[in-house]
């Protein structure tokens, strides 16, 4: 019996409710990971912990995390 490929894993998404504060330039941006998203053939699944009080999601790919989590200043996730 042939063993079958395992399918490449789709790619995972982090989903973040952003909010600024403050004025000028000091002016700062809080990152809040609200939910996961994933992509299937034909659609994309977004699974959503809370909902963000200004309608704005910023979704970014899982991959990219470090690179990005230091660019944006996002504070590491406790588990």
């Amino acid at each position: 019996m042939a063993l079958k490929k395992k399918k490449e894993q789709a790619p995972v998404y982090r989903v973040f409710a952003t909010r600024e504060y403050g004025e000028g330039e000091d002016t700062k941006t809080f990152w809040l990971r609200v939910g996961t998203a994933f992509v299937h053939e034909k659609s994309i699944q977004v699974l959503l912990d809370a909902v963000p009080l200004n309608g704005k999601l910023v979704i970014l790919l899982e991959e990219a995390q470090e690179e990005e989590e230091e660019e944006l200043q996002i504070p590491k996730r406790r588990r």
